[in-house]
């Protein structure tokens, strides 16, 4: 009995803990795969389906779960994986409308530059302009960037992306010819191949159902490089964004509010309520001295693991979990903080319709941004983003508020929530 009693225990902590979206006996690293992530995902689809077929009294009537105990994303979720699966599929279905899809295809001809107007162009004085405007007709449309392997399944972790750290593989770094190669595998994307991709999926559907979402996002980051370089728009942070901000289609002030959440957090804030990677540095440096050790016989070099590309890894989480701000709850946490990434992309959405004569996006089209980038990052991967940084990032990033992101992350959360439990007990009754 007692034997029985600590299998179960070690298996709910090991492959069904209520705060991590991993297990260990995965198959791949151990805490990496996404399987455990993508069967949540699957059974949440089913939930939202038995909810929305159901009559308004009887949905009502269904609404809450049978655990009372919701400690997780907003405090209405049993468990973080409940949460992330839940809003995973709400804002999926959100944004699977004609609407979005054609807010996504005029962005697309935008993004690639076949809607810019010369006059556009003469009033509004962008500080850099590529030679030809057409970025398809431009060398590096497909040539790869650092997001070419964004949304790609790593077959050694079980996720997408370069690469994963858990409590079972905490060194991540390879060095910079590692990464390189990986980038330029035949895995690795273009902004050219995920274009592609994307079409062909819109001429599918009149909606923009969740594989185009996915395929949307891979775009967004992948163009983001491309629309920024210094030979096309200029620098996403330096140029594209003061453009916009000369022109009150962004605030300095708000996209300011995104660092603050990790480059220059308050180190007096409790460090378990942090957005960032707690021992991920600490554990980075150590990695980098150990393997300094081991290049006196010809292994990799210092220069290759400290060159600045690589740099970012060392905030990888172990753990993709924080204490919530009223310390009663936890909250998905990528150790990055809130999306620049997603600012930026955003932004330069934005800088490629002012210029094409397009309205600003609005914040129903911001929604549908935040869906594609979430589809690609809601991932059991170390390099990703959460929904609510997500959020914040393209808000900000198209002119409006962390307010306002903050509003729609709450609104998904208890949506999702109602759709989950509501939708899990009307499908234990059928």
């Amino acid at each position: 009995m007692y034997l029985a009693g600590a299998g179960y225990a070690y298996n709910e902590v090991a492959n069904n803990f209520f705060l991590s979206t991993t297990s260990l006996h995965d198959g791949k690293k151990g805490f990496t795969s996404n399987e455990r992530l993508r069967l949540a995902q699957a059974k949440a689809r089913e939930y939202y389906t038995s909810y929305h077929a159901a009559d308004p009294d009887t949905r009502r009537l269904n609404e809450r779960p049978l655990n009372p105990i919701r400690t997780c994303g907003n405090n209405l979720f049993v468990t973080m994986i409940d949460f992330r699966a839940a809003t995973y599929v709400h804002v999926g279905h959100l944004v699977n409308t004609t609407e979005a899809r054609t807010s996504l295809v005029v962005n697309l001809s935008c993004m690639k530059g076949h809607l810019v107007k010369d006059e556009c162009v003469a009033k509004y004085r962008p500080p850099k302009v590529p030679k030809d405007p057409d970025l398809t007709k431009s060398p590096l449309y497909d040539k790869k960037n650092k997001y070419a392997l964004t949304g790609v399944l790593n077959e050694e972790t079980g996720a997408y992306g370069y690469t994963s750290r858990s409590i079972t593989q905490p060194f991540v770094n390879k060095g910079m010819q590692h990464f390189h190669d990986a980038i330029q595998s035949e895995k690795g994307l273009t902004f050219k191949r995920c274009i592609e991709r994307l079409e062909a999926l819109l001429d599918k559907d009149c909606g923009l159902g969740e594989e185009a979402q996915f395929a949307a996002g891979q775009a967004i980051l992948n163009f983001r490089q491309v629309y920024a370089a210094d030979e096309h728009w200029g620098h996403a942070e330096n140029v594209v964004m003061q453009t916009l901000s000369e022109q009150g289609w962004l605030s300095r002030a708000e996209t300011s509010r995104l660092d603050a959440t990790f480059m220059f957090e308050d180190p007096n804030k409790n460090p378990l309520k942090r957005n960032k990677s707690w021992v991920g540095p600490n554990l980075h440096q150590l990695d980098g001295w150990l393997q300094e050790r081991r290049s006196r016989h010809g292994r990799v070099t210092g220069e290759e693991l400290n060159y600045a590309k690589m740099d970012g890894l060392k905030y990888l989480p172990i753990a993709h979990v924080k204490l919530n701000e009223q310390s009663n709850g936890f909250e998905d946490c990528s150790g990055f903080g809130d999306s620049f990434t997603c600012a930026n992309a955003v932004a330069c959405i934005n800088h490629a319709r002012l210029i094409s004569g397009q309205p600003r996006l609005s914040k129903e089209e911001v929604v549908v941004i935040v869906a594609c980038l979430n589809a690609v990052y809601d991932d059991t991967t170390s390099i990703r983003h959460t929904l609510h940084e997500v959020a914040r990032g393209c808000f900000a990033g198209a002119g409006y508020t962390i307010e306002d992101a903050d509003e729609f992350y709450g609104g998904v959360c208890r949506n999702a929530a109602r759709e989950y439990y509501g939708g899990k007990y009307l499908s234990m009754q059928s």
